[in-house]
């Protein structure tokens, strides 16, 4: 009877011994298996963010090199020039952070001017790739070369550079703009990925430009032939995967992120030994619970919360790691240079491009006009509608103008409210005022019902301003009050039309 009892016993004990062993061993996967979905999901996170930080960051570069090839171009390479093109440079020392040096190089790769004059190497750049590259390649747009050497202090730099062309379209030199590696290391670094983890940013070709943590011998490595080019990136610009790194034999989970305007590929790779670590750890504590059950439960639980507090608190930290990144996004977004509610040039790409054209008008002997464009009665508009037609209001004037005033160079963006402005360089004031009645004309046939103005329907009232552009240069403003007061005195005289301005230069 007793060792029917205690086999009894024994089974039931075996029973449920294998039991635990079954829910235990199950409860063991289902929490890899969310671990590793935990671990895709952060670290996906986080290339996407690395991936706008670092297109932000070679946006300014390629607007700051643009603005210097264009400058460069228009004034030429002639000592006085260049020299009032130093003083640009000089007070542009701020302008991004990262930079290392701006440098202009003549048709022979000889430096013309540099916003840091000092030279560790050799000043002449026929040799760097970005040179060739140019020298053979008719292109303007910017060309993100592989990482060199600086000759300025030694540093490891990125290299953003554009073809200078003369007046017949020849080679004339490159605008050259230099980005410290350094700069991307210390952000990269402030990123919890663990003491195995890596950083990487590759460029479309498949070059490494920077990888975190920095080893000089990794930098410029052609990585073109690793499955994440030859596989990965072939059906997806986005993703995860797990591959062994040809680097340091350590095998991670990565995600990548192919940027849309610049091609070049941003890349969180974290350990699996270290991404697994605690599930490790919890693995073990539960197969000490299937050998000493009871005792082994309060010895799990323990562990198990001590494991739960570790990930909120790894989870708090890549929250609070990419809440600051993405507000660095902001940051830079709001410099771009779209309206965000038109679609239109906003007021910063206005006081861009106005001197701009001034000076292209100089150049050829042409006028410039402008004119200022203000929504007839729209407070009332938005008083009695609301501020969503408001809005929608806004958009339907801002595409009528824009669809009017096409083609050239004439811009068109958001001043201010209901107010908006166009830029038309090479154009007189009668060609400006056939430009304003038709945008009067094509808004009224939008017929955009408005019952609280005296039309019925939405109007614009338009100032107009013009002069010769060698007038107006360095009198832009002044273009604009005339423009102003043009637009006032439409008003005055009952709105839905337009003025010019009777104001010379």
């Amino acid at each position: 009877m007793m060792k029917k009892q205690i086999f009894i016993g024994l089974t039931i004990l075996t029973v449920v011994f294998f039991m635990i062993s079954i829910i235990l061993s199950i409860n063991i996967w289902i929490t890899r298996v969310q671990t590793i979905n935990d671990l895709n999901t952060n670290v996906s996170n986080l290339s996407h963010t690395l991936n706008l930080y670092s297109e932000g960051v070679i946006r300014q570069g390629e607007m700051f090199i643009d603005n210097l090839s264009d400058i460069t171009e228009i004034y030429g390479e002639d000592k006085n020039k260049l020299a009032n093109i130093k003083k640009i440079l000089a007070g542009q020392n701020e302008f991004l952070e990262q930079i290392n040096n701006v440098v202009i190089y003549d048709v022979n790769g000889n430096k013309l001017i540099a916003l840091h004059e000092k030279f560790n190497g050799r000043v002449n750049s026929a040799d760097r790739f970005f040179f060739i590259y140019h020298q053979n390649n008719t292109s303007k747009k910017i060309f993100i070369g592989p990482p060199v050497v600086s000759r300025t202090n030694g540093k490891w730099v990125i290299t953003i550079s554009r073809r200078l062309d003369d007046h017949l379209g020849r080679f004339a030199g490159v605008a050259l703009l230099t980005l410290n590696i350094e700069n991307f290391l210390e952000t990269f670094g402030n990123i919890n990925i663990g003491h195995s983890g890596a950083i990487g940013l590759t460029s479309e070709s498949g070059i490494l430009l920077v990888r975190y943590p920095f080893d000089e011998k990794y930098i410029g490595r052609v990585i073109s032939d690793s499955p994440l080019f030859t596989t990965y990136l072939k059906h997806s610009d986005s993703g995860t995967a797990r591959s062994l790194s040809r680097f340091d034999n350590i095998q991670r989970i990565y995600a990548f992120q192919k940027n849309k305007r610049y091609g070049f590929v941003t890349t969180v790779a974290i350990s699996v030994d270290e991404g697994l670590s605690s599930w490790k750890k919890q693995s073990e504590m539960l197969s000490v619970i299937v050998i000493f059950l009871m005792g082994g439960v309060i010895t799990s639980a323990y562990f198990i919360l001590r494991d739960i507090h570790r990930r909120v608190y790894s989870n708090r930290e890549l929250s609070k790691t990419t809440a600051s990144l993405m507000t660095a996004n902001k940051k830079l977004t709001a410099m771009a240079a779209e309206d965000s509610l038109t679609g239109l040039a906003n007021r910063r790409k206005f006081d861009e491009v106005l001197p701009r054209e001034v000076l292209q008008c100089v150049v050829n002997n042409h006028s410039i006009s402008l004119m200022l464009i203000d929504i007839d009665y729209f407070k009332t508009y938005n008083d009695n509608y609301g501020h969503l037609a408001g809005d929608d209001c806004l958009r339907q004037v801002a595409t009528s103008i824009k669809k009017t005033v096409k083609g050239g160079s004439a811009l068109v963006a958001r001043y201010g409210g209901e107010e908006f402005v166009v830029i038309l360089p090479a154009t007189d004031l009668i060609a400006a005022e056939k430009n304003a009645k038709k945008i009067i004309q094509n808004i009224c046939q939008e017929n955009i019902p408005h019952e609280y103005s005296p039309f019925g329907i939405v109007t614009v009232s338009i100032g107009i301003a013009s002069g010769p552009g060698l007038a107006v240069k360095g009198k832009e403003k002044m273009l604009i009050e005339y423009a102003d007061d043009a637009l006032y005195h439409a008003k005055y005289a009952g709105r839905n039309g337009f003025i010019s301005s009777t104001h010379l230069f």
